[in-house]
């Protein structure tokens, strides 16, 4: 018997051609084979996986360890999450996310962690660089956001988005480094989540209807009809800041640089996963090949339309 009680389920559907998974989808280009449905992404037919997510008997694995946060166990190949009244959840070697919780836990609460910090996680395991951003596409290239929590990287997607703009992500961005030139984008799912007054302002939508992203929680989950379905290169990351009036300006190379450090989505792992170094080069080869500007803007929405029309003549200089 194998000391890992789910190495032995892991290692039996990870050698299946993926003609018994009852649900297939494709993300990151990459295509995933999960026993429950993920709605919110891109349906594919069955195929060989390379992604994989099941529930699994974790609690022995959790025994003994020592929380820090909700990390129980990180390393190179392997993290061990716990989340109070949820559950746990394994993410390994780029390939596999399973979970253990309670049968009642509400399917969307579930899939939140699995789609957002479970393939966070593997696709840094896989080598990619990950920042916590959201982005569309402006003809064949993408510009992304960045900020703090609240600060409206989402509202801005959802802004262009109303303008005609394809959907790239909203909250994971996953970049595939190039021999020379920009880093690729590569397409996540076409989902926005945002608060009832964004969603008014950016997408005139009104949220009544729409699913919550947490019972507790009055931000709203919206499917869109436009989003990337493929690699696009990345143009312009945008760091979203508070000011008197609307201002784009680039940043220093050092306020690039530590921008990017301080938006990285798997930034608390890097030290256990010993991928630092990795990671300082993938973000020195980003900020060598596409602009990080701070985008200011006064507080509230009011002035969305015109942070928009900015971003836009900003993107027919960058053309030009």
């Amino acid at each position: 018997m194998p000391n890992n009680p789910s190495s032995a389920v892991a290692s039996e559907r990870t050698a299946d051609s993926g003609q018994k998974w009852p649900y297939h989808y494709s993300i990151y280009g990459l295509h995933l084979c999960s026993e429950i449905p993920l709605p919110e992404l891109r349906a594919a037919q069955p195929a060989p996986g390379e992604i994989f997510v099941y529930r699994a008997n974790l609690k022995p694995l959790a025994r003994g360890l020592k929380r820090v946060g909700n990390r129980l166990r990180v390393t190179p190949s392997e993290a061990l999450l716990i989340y109070d009244q949820v559950g746990l959840l394994r993410i390994e070697e780029g390939r596999r996310i399973t979970f253990d919780v309670p049968e009642d836990l509400p399917a969307e609460t579930l899939r939140v962690l699995i789609l957002g910090i479970g393939l966070g996680i593997l696709m840094h395991q896989r080598g990619h660089l990950v920042l916590h951003a959201s982005a569309v596409a402006m003809g064949e290239r993408v510009v992304a956001f960045i900020a703090e929590k609240g600060y409206g990287k989402s509202t801005m997607a959802a802004a262009l988005h109303a303008r005609g703009y394809q959907l790239v992500t909203d909250d994971v961005l996953v970049l595939d480094e190039q021999s020379d030139g920009p880093p690729l984008v590569l397409p996540s799912y076409p989902q926005l989540k945002l608060w009832p007054d964004a969603l008014a302002q950016a997408m005139h939508t009104m949220p009544d209807g729409l699913p919550r992203v947490h019972p507790a929680i009055d931000k709203r989950v919206t499917r869109v009809p436009q989003s990337v379905d493929r690699p696009l290169p990345l143009a312009a990351l945008f760091a979203l800041r508070p000011g008197e009036t609307i201002q784009i300006r680039p940043l220093s190379g050092q306020e690039a640089f530590l921008e990017l450090l301080l938006h990285t989505y798997t930034r608390v792992l890097l030290e256990q996963t010993r991928t630092l170094a990795r990671h300082l080069q993938q973000v020195g080869y980003l900020t060598r090949y596409v602009p990080v500007m701070a985008l200011e803007r006064p507080p509230g929405l009011e002035l969305l339309p015109d942070v928009v029309a900015a971003i836009e003549a900003f993107m027919q200089q960058e053309r030009a």
